[in-house]
């Protein structure tokens, strides 16, 4: 008669790696900030107060690093883009988005930017999850007739990130304003 097969407990990162991959992080977050996309593996790990075998157990590459971090950073945009899938109105969908912006914390956005300046996979990976986030609201307002035809996935993150990047609210809501008073379509109703 033959053995039955054992069950096998699949378990979850012990407390101690759990904790060194938030330090690292935690201390690749401030780093990045303070040397920009430059930032490197060693410096990392001495802040967050390991060493590098540390570091490279939990992320292979710098990339890898970079990775987790955008992936964090887009989380809460990932929220506004599922709050905006439930709007029924697809014009209103899409300014919900394009004004909560990718990464909806203004230090966060700084960030996510410099770490898009790390290496080519990194704008890569930055650029995908733009897409990935404002997409459908895009093809939802162009399929209802409210977006230009004209105007890309990629125009839009464009577009998103200049309003960004103004020095103050106030210049950021009327950037908002202007370029999506451009944005919308001439057969659509009136902007509210």
């Amino acid at each position: 008669m033959a053995d039955a097969p054992q069950a096998t407990t699949v378990r979850g990162p012990r407390k101690d790696q759990a904790r060194n991959r938030r330090r690292l992080l935690d201390a690749a977050r401030e780093a990045f900030k303070d040397q920009g996309p430059d930032a490197g593996i060693d410096g990392i790990a001495r802040r967050a107060g390991v060493g590098a075998t540390t570091f490279y157990r939990h992320f292979p590459t710098k990339d890898d690093l970079v990775d987790a971090l955008l992936d964090e950073l887009s989380e809460g945009s990932r929220e506004a883009a599922g709050h905006a899938a439930g709007i029924t109105d697809g014009w209103t969908a899409f300014r919900t988005v394009f004004t909560q912006g990718c990464v909806p914390h203004e230090e966060d956005l700084a960030l996510f930017d410099i770490l898009c300046r790390t290496s080519a996979r990194a704008a890569e990976r930055g650029r995908r999850v733009t897409v990935e986030l404002i997409g459908p609201v895009v093809e939802r307002a162009r399929s209802e007739g409210m977006l230009r035809g004209d105007a890309t996935v990629e125009d839009i993150a464009a577009f998103m990130r200049m309003a960004d990047s103004a020095a103050s609210a106030g210049q950021r809501r009327r950037a908002h304003d202007v370029l999506l008073a451009g944005l919308r379509s001439r057969g659509g109703a009136a902007d509210a």
